[in-house]
């Protein structure tokens, strides 16, 4: 039994609960980190607990072609609408249509609304993302959990994270990040280990089907935009996003952005 098992007990047991409750998760890492390892292994297990508890098979709670949206905010609408009550929701790299630098589109507008009221489905939403910054500060903000990859062996099918609740303290506006307690535990290291051979292949088969869509509507879109405000909104997307989620300065954001203050402000102002 490895760690997951135990984590995929305790969003089960919150989901099932009948207190009326959902859960929502956040994994962040690098390219490359296993991410989506972990979020289809998870979403799996938890969805096998629920299994145990409400009956039927795992697949009825979680399956590629009711519960995954994979880079496409059709895809996300589609999984995210009447959602099946208890089912497990996997929403992987969030942040390429749901742009934080974007976060006035309809698209990001909607999502937002959505997870504010979806609650009644009793359902757990896992969202994979590069960066906590690259998403809208809504989604960002309410998901109660982050698992955050560290470090990963692949030849021994394991991915190593720590998992942190996100707690925001509404006093001061800050965000805190308390390790998790399981049964008294302090959980500081989570192990998650390759899924299922079947799934790993058909999931890499969506996403692969799901990119390759995704430059044909680029390619059709036919829009003609200059690289240098392109540029320039990727700066204040990103300056403001690391503001936000590290409680940091405007001087420092861009520090670690890359920009001087000066570039940022006239940017954003518009010069």
């Amino acid at each position: 039994m490895n760690n997951a098992d135990s984590l995929a007990q305790y969003f089960a047991d919150i989901i099932t609960s009948r207190h009326n409750q959902h859960a929502m998760v956040k994994i962040v890492g690098r390219a490359g980190m296993g991410k989506s390892w972990a979020g289809i292994e998870l979403a799996t297990e938890v969805a096998k607990c629920v299994a145990d508890k409400k009956g039927g098979v795992y697949t009825d709670y979680f399956n590629f072609n009711n519960n995954l949206a994979c880079m496409s905010t059709t895809e996300i609408s589609k999984v995210m609408k009447s959602p099946k009550k208890y089912s497990v929701i996997f929403l992987d790299d969030i942040g390429v249509p749901l742009n934080s630098r974007k976060w006035q589109s309809e698209a990001n507008i909607k999502f937002n609304n959505i997870i504010q009221t979806f609650r009644p489905n009793h359902n757990l939403v896992i969202m994979t993302m590069q960066a906590g910054f690259l998403i809208d500060k809504v989604p960002r903000t309410i998901a109660g959990y982050e698992i955050e990859m560290l470090s990963n062996d692949f030849e021994k099918g394991i991915t190593i994270a720590k998992l942190n609740q996100v707690v925001m303290k509404h006093k001061t506006g800050k965000i805190h990040y308390p390790y998790l307690y399981i049964n008294g535990y302090k959980y500081k290291r989570y192990i998650f280990e390759k899924p299922a051979k079947a799934l790993t292949d058909e999931y890499e088969r969506i996403r692969a089907e799901q990119l390759s869509r995704m430059e044909k509507e680029e390619i059709d879109d036919n829009e003609v935009q200059e690289e240098k405000p392109m540029m320039k909104d990727y700066i204040v997307g990103i300056v403001d996003g690391i503001m936000a989620e590290f409680q940091v300065s405007q001087d420092k954001a861009c520090k670690i952005a890359g920009c001087s203050s000066r570039y940022f402000r006239s940017v954003k102002a518009g010069t």
